[in-house]
């Protein structure tokens, strides 16, 4: 069985514009969070319609929590894979989840070759990724806990010393249901504790 993620690495702000020059070209590089494939299509549209006179536009993104749950790269007219992959590869070298990087070329009037262009491309990537700071994303589970109204400062007291999140309570006549978001790398421990606390009567459910 494999072990589920606990966290994954991201950013959680934009970096660039940062610049590279081959033979009179100039290919410009940003960094964006995406999380979505909305979030990606939305900074393409703006970057497209900002370097309007732009010789290329090429980008790379990758979704997943963790896990990648989707990737896209596009050349924009450069020779296939010369410039989208190179741009996704920097990507995953850093281990970046959510992110997508862009990278504009003006064209400087010296052909680059299917070569020159992959390591152009790649080491814009790589400036913008080299000056951004990665920030830890710690994965959640959502759970649903029912308990009657006794167990209400026990279970209190496992959300207030896990400081887990709650998403939602509510009152019935037999108890209280609540829904948490606990991290992956505590749920063990926050288990043990419910079941400890209420003498087995009490086990975390999947929301």
């Amino acid at each position: 069985m494999m072990k589920a993620i606990e966290s994954f690495f991201t950013v959680d702000r934009e970096y660039g514009p940062e610049e590279i020059k081959e033979k009179g070209s100039r290919f410009i590089s940003y960094l964006y969070p995406a999380k979505t494939k909305e979030d990606a299509d939305m900074l393409i549209a703006r970057f497209r319609k900002k370097y309007h006179d732009a010789t290329h536009v090429c980008f790379a993104y990758r979704l997943g929590n963790g896990k990648e749950d989707y990737s896209r790269y596009n050349d924009d007219g450069e020779p296939s894979g010369t410039a989208g992959l190179p741009i996704y590869s920097e990507i995953k070298s850093k281990e970046y989840f959510n992110t997508l990087v862009a990278v504009i070329r003006y064209y400087g009037g010296t052909k680059l070759g299917t070569g020159g262009l992959t390591r152009a491309y790649g080491q814009a990537a790589k400036k913008v990724l080299d000056i951004s700071e990665r920030v830890t994303i710690h994965v959640k589970q959502k759970v649903s806990i029912f308990f009657p109204f006794d167990f209400t400062g026990e279970m209190m007291q496992v959300v207030n010393l896990f400081s887990l999140d709650v998403v939602k309570q509510d009152y019935t006549a037999h108890g209280v249901q609540i829904q948490l978001e606990i991290p992956v790398a505590k749920w063990d421990d926050v288990s043990k504790q419910i079941i400890n606390r209420s003498n087995g009567k009490i086990k975390l459910e999947n929301a």
